[in-house]
């Protein structure tokens, strides 16, 4: 047993993870379906939640932005590779985290 002290603001989670020094953190996105049974002033309402994106999968709305979302938390860019003097592949790019880019 033991007694500890902190000298900051912390959680249990965060002395866990201190002591574990394992933990890896990914960020989240809520998808919020159904935007389609919603008013304007609900969806208003709704744009104050941070990381969402809000969509209709019945109708198909907005699904272009929760891919470029998954995108951007993801963190991944595509590279379209080439023979030297022909056309790039565009059908069949490599995907990567940006940060090997």
């Amino acid at each position: 047993s033991a007694d500890v002290t902190f000298r900051e603001d912390a959680t249990a989670d965060d002395l866990i993870d201190a002591i574990e020094g394992n933990r890896v953190y990914i960020p989240c996105v809520y998808v919020l379906n159904k935007i389609d049974a919603i008013s304007v002033e609900e969806l208003d309402i709704l744009d104050q939640v941070p990381h969402y994106v809000p969509i209709s999968a019945h109708k198909e709305w907005n699904l272009d932005a929760l891919l470029e979302k998954c995108w951007e938390y993801l963190d991944i860019i595509r590279i379209y590779t080439k023979p030297k003097g022909q056309i790039p592949d565009y059908a069949d790019p490599v995907v990567m985290p940006s940060q090997w880019s």
